[in-house]
């Protein structure tokens, strides 16, 4: 969303490499559902303890994970497990762990995406054990069923809960475990908030059960967490030397456990595809596993996942937004469009799925039909995007070569963001016309809204972004001297990281070697290193180093996600033809990168209008010289007169001319 001051607008430089994060086992469903078509989504949240004797608490959790586990699998329903549940409610703020489940865990059931959650309780009499459960459904969580049982107290828990397991579904099947003692310290580890003592909770289980899957599950989770990959390791090999004696469903959790430990993308893959043939209907399971795919830019494999997630949860919209998106990267726009009007379907009233149209019809080159979604979505929400959608619609105009038309458009959004009093008009109508072909004026119009006084400290930090952004264009145009001189500005008054960036970048000229040295002294804190390495490939671009900068670029580009703004496959595909590999080039910039409309991105200039030179260099290899001459000429229209120290206009003209 474009922001509303001058603090919001003002961003650190892209130097963190943006990675998608792995879903939970379970997705957001929409509030309506029909039950002869949709799978439920149970969640079985801690039974409370009424027998009075509290050496009975441990059976809340316990009772719960026994249930949990015999009807996981069971056709028409998905169990939601509490460790979904547990991460949600670490972020609404946990209660206390052992209080009733359907106080203090139906919040978090419900955000985790449960459809139905089964509530009991826990009383004794006499010798025997009775479990009451209330099973409840629906958009009001009416109560849809309750189940009694009476069992054995020689029986344990495991007994009681397997009776009501079964009165629940005739497909339950018997828990992985028949020791009670390895159930209470595994239920006993789930519970703890003391890490250590959860692991040796979990230790204490699998040594009295040592097949007992879910345990070893528990305790290498716990271990992971917990950044201790010793003991993780050593938990893993415990559990794999059980071999067969452990389910299949948990032989495959620790495969996965042990695949994101170690980086392994492949085998992360593999696992999930073997945990959603175990849980067909689990659509979480095969978005996760359609996100993995996507994390490696497997395009085909991710949107055949999302396609059969989207079947088990039609009315989810996010699912359809994530469907549209991945079939957008995979090329295929009638795949998209499909997926995003059921989206519009889902989310009605909603400006997103319009502005979503109009990424997906900008990406594929389709600029006119982008130009209309992001005005649909202005419709529907005048303040969507803090008016951003004029922006892009400006930016898909000018991608036609109607510079006067996209001017007018930029106005449009000049008009709005007036209206909204932003602090940031100048500098955005600086970068627009550094980016349509004005770059003298745009950096004049810069530097005299860098200069002015800010009082506050968001308008000085938003001179000085200014100043770093100037710095960038400087190094662009050629003058390393002025470009470091308007770095050191950008650090004078109130810097953002882009500052420091631009103070980097701006050092005199060296060698590989020197600037490598000066990368590591510049981020010397653990964690950085892929930051440093996108630093120092920008560097190593603005030195005209393409030989250096291409590893580092395809390692960065290879080991991170797809998003619709990124700019790393042109920064890639440069590099690429740079160093005569075009033919490496081609798919890197077969599509457009959807401008940033919600803040500023100091490096949009090293990739607009580039990417159409660029584009213009493949096609004239590939013999397709018509459509080449076309970009080739847009090229140079949306460079405009002062060139950059790259040569690209040169030879754009030089070739345009044959």
């Amino acid at each position: 969303m474009f922001c509303e001051s001058a603090a919001d607008f003002v961003r650190p430089a892209r130097i963190a490499i943006s990675a998608l994060s792995l879903a939970l086992l379970c997705s957001i469903p929409s509030c309506s559902r029909s039950r002869s078509v949709q799978t439920e989504r149970l969640a079985i949240v801690r039974f409370e303890n009424l027998s009075g004797d509290p050496s009975l608490e441990w059976m809340g959790r316990a009772a719960s994970e026994v249930i949990s586990g015999e009807l996981s699998g069971a056709p028409g329903i998905v169990i939601i497990p509490f460790s979904a549940v547990q991460a949600v409610d670490r972020m609404l703020g946990s209660r206390p762990i052992a209080a009733p489940g359907i106080s203090a865990e139906q919040p978090a059931a419900l955000a985790a995406g449960a459809t139905e959650i089964l509530y009991g309780r826990i009383a004794r009499s006499g010798a025997t054990l009775r479990l009451d459960g209330t099973l409840f459904g629906g958009k009001r969580l009416h109560i849809e069923r309750t189940v009694s049982v009476a069992s054995e107290e020689s029986r344990g828990i495991i007994g009681a809960a397997d009776s009501l397991a079964r009165s629940l579904s005739t497909a339950a099947h018997p828990f992985e475990t028949r020791n009670e003692n390895a159930l209470r310290n595994y239920a006993e580890g789930l519970e703890s908030p003391d890490s250590g003592q959860a692991a040796q909770n979990f230790s204490n289980a699998v040594i009295a059960d040592p097949n007992f899957g879910r345990a070893y599950v528990a305790w290498a989770q716990s271990a992971a967490s917990r950044r201790d990959r010793t003991e993780a390791d050593h938990v893993l090999e415990l559990a794999r030397a059980r071999g067969s004696a452990i389910p299949e469903s948990d032989q495959t959790r620790i495969a996965l456990i042990a695949a994101e430990l170690h980086g392994d993308s492949a085998a992360t893959a593999k696992s999930l595809s073997t945990l959603a043939r175990l849980n067909p209907n689990d659509a979480g399971l095969l978005r996760q596993l359609a996100q993995v795919n996507l994390s490696v830019r497997n395009y085909a494999a991710a949107a055949h996942n999302f396609r059969k997630a989207a079947r088990l949860a039609p009315n989810d919209p996010n699912l359809a937004n994530q469907l549209g998106y991945t079939a957008m990267y995979a090329g295929d726009l009638a795949g998209a469009k499909q997926a995003l009007e059921k989206y519009a379907q889902l989310s009605a009233g909603d400006a997103n799925p319009a502005d979503s149209l109009g990424d997906v019809h900008f990406y594929l080159g389709q600029f006119s039909d982008a130009e209309k979604y992001y005005r649909q979505a202005l419709r529907i929400s005048a303040s969507f995007n803090g008016g951003g959608e004029l922006l892009k619609a400006a930016f898909a105009r000018l991608m036609t070569g109607d510079v006067a038309g996209a001017d007018g458009i930029f106005n449009e959004y000049i008009a709005a963001r007036q209206n909204g009093k932003d602090p940031a008009i100048e500098y955005r109508r600086a970068e627009w016309e550094f980016l349509s072909g004005r770059r003298r004026g745009a950096m004049e119009r810069m530097q005299t809204f860098a200069a002015k006084p800010g009082v506050s400290v968001p308008a000085q930090a938003l001179n000085s972004q200014a100043y770093a952004q100037l710095a960038i264009w400087q190094l662009e145009m050629g003058d390393r001297a002025r470009a470091h001189d308007f770095a050191v500005k950008a650090m004078s008054k109130t810097p953002p990281p882009a500052a420091a960036v631009s103070l980097f970048l701006t050092q005199p000229a060296a060698t590989l070697s020197e600037w490598e040295a000066r990368s590591r002294r510049f981020f010397s804190g653990a964690g950085q290193e892929r930051a440093r390495e996108l630093v120092l490939s920008y560097a190593l671009l603005l030195s005209k180093e393409f030989k250096a900068a291409e590893p580092r670029l395809e390692n960065i580009y290879t080991h991170s996600g797809p998003e619709p703004q990124e700019i790393m496959p042109v920064l890639l595909a440069w590099a690429h033809i740079e160093n005569g590999a075009t033919e490496k080039a081609a798919p890197l910039i077969a599509h457009n990168p959807i401008l940033n409309s919600a803040q500023a991105d100091l490096f949009t200039s090293l990739v607009f209008p580039r990417w159409l030179f660029l584009r213009a260099e493949v096609l004239a290899r590939q013999g397709r010289n018509d459509d080449a001459g076309r970009n080739y000429r847009l090229f140079l229209r949306l460079s405009g007169p002062d060139p950059q120290i790259f040569g690209e206009e040169t030879r754009a003209r030089q070739a345009s001319e044959k």
